[in-house]
């Protein structure tokens, strides 16, 4: 029997891209209160169209916890309240770390972690709108840094009003502040000498992952 082969979809998946980036941002309390759709959505679109994997931790949690961000979040708080540790802790231990299982052909397979998402990245982008409060979202660029992995904030938040930590992680890595999507585009453009195609790859995608 052949021995069984560790593989990561998400990655297999990225393979067929230019880049990766992760799309950080906050998912439970956002300005939009819809679990930090809304706010990327835009981004995969334009990303895609520039041939880079966006990688949308928003879809992607209920390979980790079987849960939307939504259902997640409510699990969770029921869990505090009530202080089932154990079910917090291989909670946390799959949204950070991915967890394993086994493919339909035998394969044993790795679902990625939010730590293995910033870490499979080229560069970060972390969508920051008025009203979000994210909490994770720190946490990820600290392991960026420790990668040095650049970040790439976009928000309308004057940079004097910003958090000097998350300031001085991203001038750390040699990354960038933007204003608005157009100036983040420009750059990445120019930086990654990208070509955007004029036709929306998104749906391509999902018929690919169908």
């Amino acid at each position: 029997m052949e021995e069984n082969r560790i593989i990561d979809p998400l990655l297999e998946f990225s393979d067929q891209y230019d880049h990766v980036t992760y799309l950080v941002g906050a998912m439970q309390f956002t300005a939009e209160k819809d679990g930090g759709q809304a706010k990327r959505e835009d981004f995969i679109n334009e990303l895609l169209m520039r041939n880079v994997f966006p990688i949308n931790p928003v879809t992607l949690e209920k390979l980790k916890t079987g849960m939307t961000v939504q259902e997640a979040t409510e699990k969770i708080q029921g869990w505090i309240a009530s202080g089932h540790r154990e079910l917090i802790r291989e909670c946390g231990r799959n949204v950070w770390k991915g967890r394993r299982g086994i493919t339909e052909d035998g394969n044993i397979a790795h679902i990625a972690g939010d730590l293995d998402y910033t870490k499979m990245s080229d560069w970060i982008t972390f969508i920051l709108n008025k009203g979000d409060n994210p909490c994770g979202s720190y946490m990820e660029v600290g392991v960026a840094v420790d990668h040095n992995i650049p970040i790439y904030l976009i928000t309308e938040i004057p940079k004097k009003d910003l958090k000097q930590s998350l300031i001085l992680g991203i001038e750390a890595v040699n990354g960038e502040f933007f204003e608005n999507p157009s100036q983040y585009y420009k750059f990445i453009d120019e930086k990654y000498k990208l070509k955007r195609k004029e036709s929306n790859l998104k749906e391509e995608v999902k018929e690919e992952k169908k």
